[in-house]
């Protein structure tokens, strides 16, 4: 049997939405004769009929309300991929080391869920704040620390519009109704000076080339007295057992990776100098470690098979075109990280949550 082709789904679409073969040539640019052929050509390769035709309306057969509602779907998913290789084509997309795939918004949920409690217990702010999330990505963050404080404002801002729309969809399936999307460069923010009572940033400056110019931006849009959070990881800080070369060459491979596109991995560490030089005070830096082992099964998954070990599997094939490692190195790495989760395996990583003030 032929295949179904883009052209027929976009047809099918198309007589979703107005009904008629008279409305649908007019949308299509095609006369009634080349659209009716295309119809019959369609049912002719299924080998059933898509629609009942009704008082010059076509209606849907049970078959036809299946490829209509399949259709609906590729075509959302097609426009919604050409948008984001354009986003990423641009020249301030190209350094995030993730991607913007489906698996990468799954694994940063999964991230966020597996250690909320450790990050956010004290992510918490005076009721009626107006709070700046800077680089909100697809939302991960973003519903954890909004719907523990519902009586603040949240304003999320992100480059990415597809990284966007997921946060808002992820906004809207937990019913959370103090958050404001916006899209903006953290170098370049669209607001006043002076702007926000509070500002939060999670997983961000690792992966951005002037994370001290980043801070500057973010301390102009903060009122004076107004906090500025941070959350970052360090890669150095990751260890595990059983104990693995090829696993520590797979994690230094992804911090060569992130160096090259002008991203530090590492850079939980330097939180504390960047918020000084910067000119913050009251400064507090907060380790948050990340202890594993088989007492911890619902960490077992949450982070290091889809969270850690999900990531580097993520740069893995990046990395081996630049030849930073070994595609043997690489599949051994992975497989020891892996079974670190297994029984009699643990594994230690540690984020930093700095807290600083601007006078």
């Amino acid at each position: 049997m032929a295949s179904i082709e883009i052209r027929h789904l976009k047809l099918i679409d198309t007589v979703a939405e107005v009904g008629t073969l008279k409305n649908a040539a007019e949308k299509l640019f095609l006369t009634q004769s080349a659209l009716s052929h295309q119809l019959k050509e369609l049912e002719s390769r299924l080998g059933t009929q898509i629609f009942y035709r009704v008082n010059n309306q076509l209606v849907f057969t049970t078959s036809g309300k299946e490829l209509r509602d399949a259709s609906k779907e590729i075509l959302e998913r097609l426009k919604q991929a050409e948008s984001t290789i354009q986003e990423i084509d641009q020249d301030h997309m190209k350094d995030y080391i993730h991607g913007y795939s489906r698996e990468e918004t799954t694994r940063l949920n999964d991230q966020a869920n597996s250690i909320a409690e450790l990050l956010h217990w004290d992510s918490k702010w005076k009721e009626g704040s107006l709070i700046l999330e800077a680089g909100c990505g697809v939302g991960a963050q973003t519903k954890i620390i909004a719907k523990n404080n519902i009586d603040s404002t949240f304003v999320s801002v992100d480059l990415s519009t597809a990284s966007l729309e997921k946060a808002e969809a992820s906004i809207k399936e937990h019913d959370i109704k103090n958050v404001e999307f916006k899209v903006a460069d953290l170098l370049n923010l669209p607001f006043k000076d002076n702007h926000f009572d509070h500002i939060f940033v999670c997983f961000v400056l690792e992966h951005i080339s002037q994370p001290k110019e980043a801070i500057q931006e973010l301390k102009r849009v903060l009122k004076p007295g107004g906090t500025l959070m941070i959350i970052e990881g360090d890669h150095g800080s990751a260890y595990f057992y059983p104990d693995s070369l090829s696993a520590q060459k797979v994690v230094q491979a992804q911090v060569t990776l992130q160096e090259q596109k002008g991203g530090n991995a590492n850079i939980g560490r330097s939180l504390y100098p960047l918020l000084f030089d910067s000119g913050f005070k009251n400064i507090t830096i907060s380790p948050r470690q990340v202890y594993v082992d088989d007492s911890k099964p619902e960490l077992l998954d949450g982070f290091i098979k889809n969270t850690f070990t999900a990531m580097v599997r993520g740069i893995a094939e990046e990395a081996l075109a630049k030849k930073i490692i070994s595609k043997e190195e690489m599949n051994r790495g992975i497989n020891d990280l892996s079974k670190t989760a297994e029984g009699g395996g643990t594994f230690c990583y540690t984020f930093f949550k700095g807290i600083a003030i601007k006078e």
